[in-house]
């Protein structure tokens, strides 16, 4: 699949007077250089990047709960300001509304929940969420698509919009707390899943504790269902008198939900104790500028499956071939992983003319990388690959033998030769199936090409090429002048005063401008 990256305009707006004022930037706080403290919250650490609660329509709280950590991530990186509002709406049509393109040119046309205007309300997921974000089916501004209120359907075109890029997410498992702090802290807040019990109110000291679940479970006498929350913070010292039933000991997460009920009823922020038995995972987003490469390409919908998984006897390999249709330089691929990898083998090849499975060619580069903790991630190519046009090339990726490591597919195969996979063991490895042969959906493995360089025009302030200059590029400048190495900024705009040069006479000049202050 390709799309071309769209350099949109973030909202607009400066930040509030104060922050330009003085220069405020978001703490860059380190759990590794830190302590961990006993109470940390981000509404009081960095207010900024903590945008209003929103109600949500129907079982959307995948949706809610996802776009609510994009503007926090998006805000805290210095790519947008605390005007910051994106559109859930766009989020729920692209991802259960119409799931499918309409376009019978895109190659990920004729799959997809397409559920039409009921979709506004009915359940999705969060995994669904990540992988059309990283599809790059937005995010765009709550001002650019009908609101999720008025429930229409949204133009096709609307389809690739985005003002930033999904690259990676992570998943933690409930049975570590200690590394959802420090995630949490170097991050920013994170999505939770739990199940939401209709019996177990919240208390009148806003602590929240279903000490009933497992039974219930056991006995199918659950009522409620599957919850996904936003935290920001947590506090150790929140005392298990303060929930209706009493947990095992003291701790709890501050929770953020977006249910009306509790919108209402001044319960949006409640306290989930940490001893809670029905979290079920902790999800962290971290997105990036439009400009961070130039195209994707894969075959995948919002309908994401497992397809095979290793086991103690066998290990699995999964495959995508993409043809080139220009010159381009491949230099990174995306997938999905449902547990922290051993080690996981990485080739490209570029194949032959007459390629019959994806390792009849040559072989580019070949390299292993281990995934710290499930999700989607984005690897870099030690060695870029120049595709020229009409070339056909394969991403082949080796899960290893061990745990269930999944194979991820979609739930419908487009084209034959483009999607493969292969069993192999300790000694021999299982020829390659074709997906669609079997009757499979498409592995999931994206590609990513190499951004064409600096617009040719640009506005000097404009760091992060948002169409403005406002705190958040005198936010990134500041980065800059401190030795920053990212990529992702237009470094022509930090030479605000044209002088050839980029230094602190540059910030105070921007901040000037920011502040209305007349040069002095």
């Amino acid at each position: 699949m390709k799309h071309k990256s769209i350099l949109r305009m973030l909202t607009a707006c400066v930040l509030s007077c104060t922050l330009c004022c003085t220069g405020m930037t978001v703490p860059a706080v380190s759990a590794e250089e830190t302590e961990l403290p006993a109470c940390f919250d981000w509404r009081e650490e960095a207010p900024e990047i903590i945008t209003p609660v929103k109600a949500q329509i129907g079982n959307t709280c995948w949706a809610y709960s996802t776009i609510a950590c994009a503007e926090a991530n998006l805000i805290k990186k210095g790519l947008a300001d605390s005007s910051l509002d994106l559109s859930e709406s766009h989020l729920i049509w692209f991802t259960e509304c119409q799931g499918s393109p309409t376009d019978p040119d895109d190659p990920r046309y004729g799959g997809g929940h397409n559920e039409g205007i009921e979709g506004y309300r009915d359940t999705g997921s969060v995994k669904a969420a990540v992988n059309a974000l990283a599809a790059w089916q937005g995010v765009i501004p709550e001002s650019d698509a009908a609101s999720h209120a008025d429930m229409q359907p949204l133009e096709e075109s609307l389809r690739y919009q985005s003002i930033a890029h999904l690259q990676n997410s992570e998943i933690y498992p409930p049975d570590e707390p200690q590394t959802v702090k420090e995630k949490l802290m170097e991050n920013g807040p994170m999505i939770l899943m739990y199940y939401n019990s209709h019996d177990d109110p919240i208390s009148a000291q806003h602590g929240y504790y279903n000490a009933d679940y497992a039974e219930r479970k056991e006995q199918d006498t659950l009522n409620g269902m599957l919850h996904d929350v936003v935290i920001v913070g947590w506090d150790d010292s929140f005392a298990k008198e303060n929930f209706t039933d009493q947990p095992p000991a003291d701790g709890a997460w501050m929770i953020r939900d977006s249910q009306s009920a509790r919108i209402k009823n001044e319960n949006e922020y409640f306290f989930m104790s940490y001893f809670e038995p029905s979290i079920q995972m902790f999800y962290r987003l971290d997105f990036e500028p439009v400009t961070n490469y130039g195209n994707v390409h894969h075959y995948n919908g919002s309908d994401l499956t497992t397809l095979f998984a290793s086991n103690e006897k066998n290990g699995m390999y999964m495959a995508n071939v993409f043809q080139a249709e220009k010159e381009e330089t491949i230099t990174a691929v995306g997938f999905f992983t449902n547990l922290p990898s051993e080690s996981c083998q990485i080739s490209v090849y570029a194949l032959d003319a007459d390629f019959t499975d994806p390792q009849d060619g040559t072989l580019i580069e070949q390299f292993d990388w281990c995934a710290e903790y499930g999700g989607f991630h984005t690897v870099s190519l030690p060695q870029h690959f120049a595709a020229g046009a009409g070339q056909r090339y394969s991403v082949v990726i080796r899960l290893p033998i061990g745990k269930q490591y999944y194979v991820y597919k979609d739930s419908a195969c487009r084209k034959k030769g483009v999607s493969f996979y292969a069993v192999y063991g300790e000694t021999k490895m299982r020829e390659w199936k074709d997906c669609f042969d079997k009757g499979y959906g498409d592995v999931c493995i994206h590609v990513y090409t190499e951004y064409e360089g600096e617009p040719e025009d640009y506005i000097p302030g404009d760091l992060n090429r948002d169409g403005l200059v406002n705190a958040a590029d005198l936010s990134l400048l500041k980065q800059v002048l401190s030795g920053s190495t990212r990529d992702d900024l237009c470094l022509p705009a930090a030479d605000w005063n044209g002088d050839g040069e980029r230094n602190a006479a540059d910030a105070r000049q921007l901040l000037r401008y920011l502040t209305a202050r007349p040069e002095a």
